[in-house]
């Protein structure tokens, strides 16, 4: 039986360092980077 991992959330103390270290260090692709004003949350997904 194969099996894969679909989805994993990170909490990063700091959204644009840990941005940099995936997207520029490890070649990650920012899918998207949402600023949720309501919540004063930011919502970022990123892809291998």
């Amino acid at each position: 039986m194969n099996q894969s991992l679909g989805l994993v959330s990170l909490l990063v103390r700091d959204y644009d360092e840990a941005l940099t270290f995936f997207v520029d260090k490890l070649g990650f692709v920012v899918v998207e980077d949402t600023l949720v004003p309501e919540q004063d949350k930011r919502w970022v997904v990123i892809k291998p």
